[in-house]
């Protein structure tokens, strides 16, 4: 019964961290829904839009800039990453306003729908009602709703990178800025749990098998 128990405060701990990493992956993605979304009100007239831009020494493992110390002491450093404000036009506003109207209602939808999906698994799992049905499917709607995620987090990118960003004329001194980087960390997170869907599946069906053959 002791162990029963410590394997149950197991469980409820390491899906807290689970979950609390889930909201900071999904972060980045919902802050490029939010931005999508907002593209579409008001005018098309020109505003400031936010792009992320990761940045590389010109020269490999070179440190591009000097820290002016108060003691005058120099350090160098480089910078990694940088946010520019940038002034979008009508055709970066219509396509990011029709991409945010069409994706955020449907990712919201999927986040609470995985969100419910997940805390009845794990309520499930502490009741030791692990290989049914119900949670295949749950864990299939928490792998289609990060693959989603994914999904608009690289749309969003690659719109700011080939519409703002590639043909302008920003350069920093030193840096070369990289081109658009496929971000593959959301659909990690989403085949593990596809993943596990396919041996919850598995599961259920040897276990189903068993009951037949007793």
């Amino acid at each position: 019964m002791k162990g029963m128990k410590m394997k149950s405060k197991s469980i409820r701990i390491l899906s807290i961290l689970i979950l609390l990493l889930s909201i900071v992956m999904l972060g980045d993605g919902f802050l490029g829904f939010k931005d999508g979304w907002s593209s579409a009100d008001g005018d098309l007239d020109k505003k400031i839009h936010r792009v992320d831009v990761s940045l590389n020494p010109a020269v490999a493992y070179s440190l591009p800039d000097t820290l002016q110390l108060a003691d005058n002491r120099k350090i160098p450093y480089q910078i990694g990453n940088i946010t520019l404000g940038m002034k979008t036009d009508k055709v970066y506003e219509l396509f990011s306003g029709i991409i945010g109207l069409v994706s955020t209602p449907v990712f919201l939808l999927l986040i609470i729908w995985a969100g419910l999906s997940f805390f009845r698994f794990i309520r499930d799992v502490q009741r030791q009602q692990i290989f049914i049905r119900s949670n295949v499917k749950r864990l299939r709607v928490i792998c289609w709703m990060l693959l989603l995620v994914g999904i608009m987090k690289n749309v969003f990118a690659g719109v700011d990178y080939f519409l703002l960003l590639k043909d302008s004329d920003v350069s920093f001194p030193g840096y070369r800025i990289t081109g658009f980087e496929f971000d593959y960390s959301t659909f990690f997170l989403a085949l593990l749990f596809g993943l596990f869907a396919e041996i919850f599946a598995l599961g259920v069906k040897l276990k189903e098998e068993q009951e037949l053959t007793v």
